[in-house]
């Protein structure tokens, strides 16, 4: 008694694929205008914070109240130190906060740099009315 292999082997279908749209059009959307809003305002924030690069806890800010977060520059013989002072707390951070390189590549002293800020040059102005439109 002998059996016969069947020598078709049967292969099973593919599935189908299910897309699950987890959101609609309109909350993606508004999703990524929220994020490109967000970002344009937090550079032209740090636009602002160039002009004034001290950050105050509360009621204070005026009748020179010491700031809570100050960045700041100083002078050690001919090169420039960059510094950051959260409440006593005083850090060197020459080349991110205080002390950047700028476009020719000289060190100047400012608070954030040119890439993290809009517009990328130091202008008041412009960074207001950008951070107020996008607000």
């Amino acid at each position: 008694m002998t059996e016969t292999v069947s020598s078709a082997v049967e292969t099973p279908e593919p599935a189908s694929r299910e897309v699950i749209y987890r959101h609609k059009i309109t909350t993606r959307v508004t999703h990524w205008i929220n994020a490109v809003c967000f970002t344009v305002l937090l550079m032209s924030g740090l636009q602002i914070l160039n002009a004034h690069p001290a950050l105050y806890w509360g009621e204070f800010g005026a009748d020179n109240d010491r700031a809570f977060i100050e960045f700041f520059a100083s002078r050690d013989g001919d090169e420039l130190v960059g510094h950051t002072r959260i409440g006593a707390l005083t850090m060197t951070t020459t080349g991110l906060f205080g002390v950047s390189k700028g476009s020719e590549g000289d060190a100047r002293a400012i608070a954030m740099p040119a890439w993290a800020t809009l517009p990328s040059f130091r202008d008041l102005a412009t960074g207001r009315r950008w951070h107020f439109f996008f607000a």
